[in-house]
């Protein structure tokens, strides 16, 4: 009997055992899919930093995401070798360059955020930022409008900038209208874990000094 017990025992470890193994490349698999950013330096320049993404899980839908970062990187580094030449005829110290952040990235959602640098002449220099957003899930970039899709959460959301602004008045211009905020296709923003994020730009909305400002919008807001 006790033999028997042994053999029993020794085959269901053998069965778990044999689980583990076929388990295993799965488990590696779903890991390897987890999305990754890693840095690029274009051209050898050191100045022009830029995206690519790794393990989306789909890739032609990662092609497609790397290709669009690469097209913002060639158009950087040709306003690059412009402020370059212009640096040269009109005799200033020309800088240019680029950064980016992984603002999210969680939930089948993917947020870059990408600052461009620049000094052209002038009292100080400037900065370009733009966000670049995907849902994995549906294999798809986001665009605002896409969120804010009905002209209720569109005022919904302008109200809540409003107020923000309004309670926040040192970063913006004082004179704020609330049709001075813009939500369309072309404003940038990106996702939060409660929702999204508005970020408006240097002079949008507030003077130099306030720089860049981020505004987060929670999803009960607009929903």
């Amino acid at each position: 009997m006790k033999w028997n017990h042994m053999l029993k025992a020794a085959g269901i470890a053998i069965v778990l055992l044999s689980l583990m193994a076929y388990a295993d490349p799965s488990l590696k698999a779903v890991q390897a899919k987890t999305p990754t950013v890693s840095s690029h330096t274009y051209k050898k320049i050191k100045e022009l930093k830029y995206p690519q993404v790794h393990h989306i899980g789909d890739a032609v839908f990662e092609k497609k995401i790397n290709r669009e970062l690469k097209a913002y990187i060639e158009q950087s580094y040709q306003e690059y070798l412009k402020n370059k030449k212009a640096g040269e005829q009109q005799g200033f110290e020309a800088e240019y360059q680029t950064s980016f952040s992984v603002k999210y990235n969680a939930a089948g959602k993917l947020s870059i955020q990408t600052l461009n640098d620049m000094y052209s002449g002038g009292a100080h220099g400037s900065t370009t930022v733009r966000t670049f957003n995907y849902d994995l899930k549906a294999k798809k970039r986001v665009t605002l409008n896409q969120i804010l899709n009905t002209k209720a959460k569109v005022s919904k959301t302008k109200d809540y900038l409003y107020s923000y602004i309004k309670k926040h008045d040192t970063l913006f211009f004082p004179d704020v209208k609330k049709e001075d905020i813009t939500l369309n296709q072309n404003t940038t923003f990106y996702f939060t874990e409660n929702g999204i994020a508005i970020v408006f730009g240097q002079y949008e909305l507030g003077p130099y000094a306030a720089g860049i400002r981020d505004v987060q919008v929670p999803s009960s807001i607009y929903q």
